[in-house]
């Protein structure tokens, strides 16, 4: 045994020293360390240099697949069972994505300049100083400090949700200051009133997946223009997740403060469940799906851990308007609202919708047209949306009751990608998936409308909660207070998001991460 050059294998650290400080992957030292020492020992017997080898492709093959930032393979794992769902167009499609013909010609550049040059340069010792550049870019977050976010809306006065609590919280690492902002939103709870005396009004909640401000910037729709009709924006709204089930679950959940993501499968206090405090007060609670949500058991999770009964959905009077991912049928919005509706009767009694679309997820197919890529097709799904929405607005107003109608999406759709995540994944909650535009509007005849009213601070569902709070209170529908009131007093929080084994949260003002419980790392913005 004795100690040679990396020969080819230079070229594979070579590769992964450019991608890092492009911040297309992560790069742990010491693991690539220890397999380039592994590399430099040669073996005199034929057979101990072919078994070096082989294992040599199996660890850099699994090696490269730790540094990038693609799903750590148990979650990968858990959800092969969903992956199997996709359809053979979609896995093309997402094969597409993934592997580009610039990715693959700049690689064969980079090969052939190594061909020719090997002669004449020393590539190991060329290994080695990109090792000592990778140490000096590296560097883990220790003690910065969580932004704390406070609202300044001119229009209104609100009041600050801290992270920190004390100077000395400054010093605290950031796994500490995660805990703290946990700790704090765990003391959080909206106090309905007992009785609601006021103008009865309807709650109607539609939560849309796959749509963040930056995808309506993707497609050159401007937030303000696209709610222009409602009373209240909040631009910087924040969906804690990137996935569609426990999304649904926190807007459930809306009436205590965020939880960690561990927390969300845990029994939780019936006062935090927002319809359940709806019910206690009279209103008939009812859910409606554009799906048959059967996908990551969607229906099972709010279910349990939502505190809503799911009817049995019956879709045979309708035709599908879309193909999703998995070849399933997706109906019309309006089609599902409007059938809604009409089921509701003319009792006084006031209600509550909680509705679920996925008519924007990726992969989706426009029924009875030839097949688009998610790209091309989200203007067209975008607008056929917001055209159904419009349309139940109108069916709304026509039947003379109040409502307060929210629109909440519960994550974006990733429809740009950025150098961590290709299109469409989701694995990490970026800031431009979580930042999410949602909107509300009243709509009775006593309500007086002032234009719309954008509150570009951090906001997240605990703030809805107490929207819906602050209505009842102000006994908004009377007409007799302006609605930038029920504003009043709206907390406001910081921007944390969190997925199984990662976590977002901003730290001076920049986005960081961390997977599976490892250092912080700033997210590239850019």
């Amino acid at each position: 045994m004795r100690l040679s050059g990396l020969g080819i294998w230079n070229l594979y650290f070579l590769v992964k020293f450019v991608l890092y400080s492009r911040g297309d992957i992560s790069f742990d030292l010491f693991a690539n360390l220890a397999f380039f020492a592994f590399l430099a020992i040669s073996f005199q017997h034929v057979w101990l240099s072919r078994i070096k080898h082989a294992m040599s492709v199996v660890v850099g093959v699994a090696l490269l697949y730790h540094d990038s930032w693609l799903p750590p393979i148990s979650r990968l794992t858990k959800q092969a069972g969903n992956v199997q769902d996709f359809s053979i167009g979609y896995f093309f499609e997402i094969t597409a994505r993934v592997v580009s013909l610039d990715m693959i010609f700049a690689l064969f550049a980079l090969v052939v300049f190594y061909w020719f040059t090997v002669k004449w340069l020393r590539y190991t010792s060329i290994s080695i100083i990109g090792f000592m550049y990778a140490f000096w870019l590296g560097g883990a977050v220790t003690s910065d400090e969580v932004t704390t976010q406070v609202a300044s809306n001119n229009q209104t006065t609100k009041k600050q949700v801290p992270v920190l609590v004390s100077d000395t919280a400054k010093q605290k690492t950031p796994d500490q200051q995660l805990q703290d902002f946990y700790q704090q939103q765990n003391l959080l709870q909206s106090q309905f009133p007992d009785v609601f005396n006021g103008q009865p009004f309807d709650v109607v909640v539609l939560n849309i997946c796959s749509l963040a401000t930056a995808d309506l910037n993707a497609i050159g729709v401007e937030p303000r223009n696209l709610f222009a009709d409602f009373d209240i924006l909040f631009s910087q709204f924040n969906s804690a997740t990137s996935y569609s089930g426990p999304a649904a679950i926190r807007l459930l959940r809306a009436s205590c403060g965020q939880t960690s993501q561990e927390q969300l499968f845990k029994p939780v206090d019936k006062q935090c469940q927002l319809f359940t405090n709806l019910a206690e007060l009279g209103y008939k609670t009812s859910v409606a799906l554009n799906h048959d949500g059967h996908f990551d058991d969607f229906i099972g999770l709010i279910r349990q851990y939502g505190g809503v009964s799911v009817p049995k959905l019956d879709f045979s009077q309708f035709s599908a308007a879309q193909y999703g991912f998995d070849g399933k049928p997706i109906y019309s919005d309006a089609d599902i609202l409007t059938n809604w509706l009409k089921k509701q009767g003319s009792s006084e009694q006031p209600r509550a919708l909680y509705y679920n679309t996925i008519s924007l997820h990726d992969g989706n197919q426009l029924a009875g047209r030839e097949r688009m890529n998610s790209f091309e097709s989200y203007p067209l799904r975008q607008q056929r949306l917001f055209n159904d929405i419009d349309k139940f607005i109108t069916e709304l107003k026509a039947q003379g009751r109040n409502v307060m109608l929210v629109v909440v999406p519960e994550h974006g759709a990733a429809l740009q990608g950025d150098k961590l995540q290709f299109s469409g994944l989701r694995e990490i909650p970026s800031p431009s998936i979580v930042s999410v535009p949602t909107a509300v509007k009243f709509i009775g005849p006593d309500i007086k409308h002032d234009g719309l009213n954008v509150v570009d601070e951090t906001m997240s569902y605990f703030s809805l909660s107490e929207l819906i709070n602050n209505t009842m209170k102000l006994d908004l529908f009377t007409g007799s207070v302006p609605i930038n009131r029920v504003l009043d007093n709206l907390p406001t929080s910081a921007k944390v998001a969190e997925n199984e084994d990662t976590v977002m949260m901003y730290i001076k003002g920049q986005p960081y991460i961390q997977l599976d419980g490892g250092e912080w790392t700033k997210y590239p913005t850019n």
